[in-house]
């Protein structure tokens, strides 16, 4: 009988009575047990409040069932993958570890003592691991914060307390622009590459302080025979296109356009979308692909038709140019689907130069 199996979902417990079964700390949201080969997750909604973020369950499930979405640590300022309990999330599969998330009751009767239901056993998504997101921390100041993005790997515990708010209603907040998941992925951060080596390697920290500092990381300086190595199809794609989006931006940027994104949140929804990028100068929406061919171009194609919906910025009610930025020129009659819905094309060439297609 493993210890974990000492408790259930659904489970009231104090962290006194946690301990000796999971192990983990008496104090702190994210406690690494190194003995017992979990990580302690405990959520507490009033907390979440007072620091500007909300744990809990999204009310959509998306294709591979549902996701408990929990804020890393750092209550001000921009929180970082390098901090050693965000750290402890990251890497719980490469260690052996187990993530266990509870969340707060009360307390017992005629005491501080905090209770807390035993929600699961969780990993982290293998696809897109976190989100950075933006809001204000328990200084009132805007920062990044990093969600995770849990998936149960058992039986859980699901209750409408633990679920997020939905929106009260459709906003599009503009917001710097930092790296995606997809972007951190491509930079050999994957979960083929969620080692401690590289973890370390001065370039790797350097991309990901760079995601929880609102800015896109140098994907360039990532170690890329390590990355080839880790790669599969799928990564070798996402790195093209955090690439893409890297050379495009140092461009915009150096000729003094004002680059960020959209958080948007809809109606009636708890899950946060986010665009790739956007142009206040030229009120352009960008959506970026790391291939030229018809899956790529039609994601690209259905993303911006959706979001350009909501994206509005200083002010303007119009909807904003629409572009499509891709690695290569794709076929006539892909741009012409791209075109006969008002959106535009830029591609990069063989010599590393964008060009417009229309």
């Amino acid at each position: 009988m493993t210890s974990a199996s000492m408790i259930s979902p659904g489970d009231i417990l104090t962290r006194a009575e946690i301990r000796p079964i999971l192990g983990g700390s008496a104090y702190g949201g994210i406690c690494p047990a190194i003995e017992e080969r979990n990580v302690i997750l405990y959520s507490d909604h009033e907390v979440a409040k007072k620091f500007g973020y909300h744990d809990g369950w999204l009310s959509e499930n998306d294709t591979l069932g549902p996701i408990f979405e929990y804020t890393g640590a750092g209550k001000s300022g921009h929180q970082s993958l390098t901090q050693s309990g965000n750290k402890a999330i990251l890497q719980h599969v490469q260690s052996g570890r187990t993530l266990h998330v509870f969340t707060r009751v009360g307390k017992i009767t005629g005491t501080d003592t905090k209770t807390h239901r035993y929600i699961g056993e969780f990993a982290i998504d293998e696809e897109q691991p976190f989100v950075p997101r933006q809001g204000l921390g328990e200084d009132d100041l805007i920062r990044t914060a990093i969600v995770f993005r849990l998936r149960p790997t058992g039986e859980f515990d699901r209750s409408d307390s633990d679920t997020i708010s939905p929106a009260p209603s459709t906003s599009a907040e503009f917001v710097p622009l930092t790296i995606t998941s997809d972007m951190l992925e491509a930079a050999a951060v994957t979960r083929n590459a969620f080692t401690s080596s590289s973890l370390r390697s001065r370039s790797n920290s350097a991309s990901l302080d760079a995601a929880a500092s609102g800015k896109i990381a140098p994907v360039q300086a990532v170690n890329v025979s390590e990355f080839q190595r880790a790669a599969s199809a799928a990564t070798t794609v996402r790195r093209r296109k955090a690439l893409l989006i890297e050379a495009y931006v140092n461009q915009l940027e150096a000729q003094g356009h004002s680059v960020g994104s959209f958080q948007l949140q809809i109606e009636g929804r708890t899950t946060t979308l986010r665009t790739d990028f956007f142009d206040a100068t030229d009120y352009t929406l960008y959506e970026a692909q790391g291939s030229s061919d018809r899956d790529a171009v039609r994601a690209a194609f259905s993303r911006l038709l959706d979001y350009r919906r909501y994206v509005r910025h200083d002010g303007l009610q119009y909807e904003p140019k629409t572009v499509a930025l891709l690695p290569g020129r794709p076929d006539p009659d892909l741009e012409a689907l791209l075109a006969s819905y008002r959106i535009s094309l830029i591609y990069q060439g063989e010599d590393g130069k964008f060009s417009s297609a229309f």
